[in-house]
C-alpha cells in the first residue's frame, strides 16, 4: 500500500469542538493563522452531527462539554469505520486519570490547558504525517 500524500495546511480541515465560544474563537484564529481550514462545533453532539455529514482531517476537542462530553465523542468517532483513523487531540485540564481514560477511548494526543500555541500546531502536523505514512 502506497503512502498517501501529506495534505497542506490549506487542504486540511480541523474541527474544534468546545462549549466555550472564547476557546473556539481563539483556537480558530490560531489555526487560521497557520492556514488551516477550521470547522467549529459548540459541543460533542454538534461535533458528532457535523462529522456524520463531513469528516474533518483532525479533531480537536475539549473534555467537559454538556450532553456528549469529549471522551464520549471520541468513543463514537472510533466506532465508526469512516472515522476510526481520524486523528484526535483532546484539550483539557491535565490529570493522569484522564490521560488513561483518553488513551482507552482512542485519543491520539492529550494537551493540558494552558498549552503553548505552537504545541497544538506541532501535534497536528505530526498526526497528519503519521496518518500519511510519511
Amino acid at each position: 500500500m502506497a503512502a498517501r500524500a501529506v495534505k497542506t495546511a490549506e487542504q486540511t480541515v480541523v474541527m474544534v469542538a468546545d462549549d466555550s465560544r472564547v476557546v473556539r474563537v481563539k483556537t480558530s484564529r490560531l489555526l487560521n493563522a497557520h492556514r488551516y481550514q477550521v470547522v467549529m462545533a459548540e459541543d460533542g453532539l454538534d461535533a458528532a452531527q457535523q462529522i456524520e455529514n463531513s469528516v474533518p482531517d483532525v479533531l480537536v476537542t475539549d473534555v467537559d462539554m454538556p450532553g456528549i462530553d469529549g471522551l464520549e465523542l471520541v468513543r463514537r468517532v472510533r466506532c465508526d469505520p469512516r472515522t476510526v483513523h481520524l486523528p484526535i487531540i483532546l484539550v483539557t485540564s491535565d490529570s493522569e486519570q484522564l490521560r488513561a481514560s483518553a488513551a482507552a477511548a482512542g485519543v491520539d494526543v492529550v494537551l493540558g490547558k494552558p498549552y503553548p500555541e505552537e504545541q497544538l500546531i506541532h501535534h497536528i502536523q505530526q498526526l497528519l504525517l503519521a496518518q500519511a505514512g510519511a
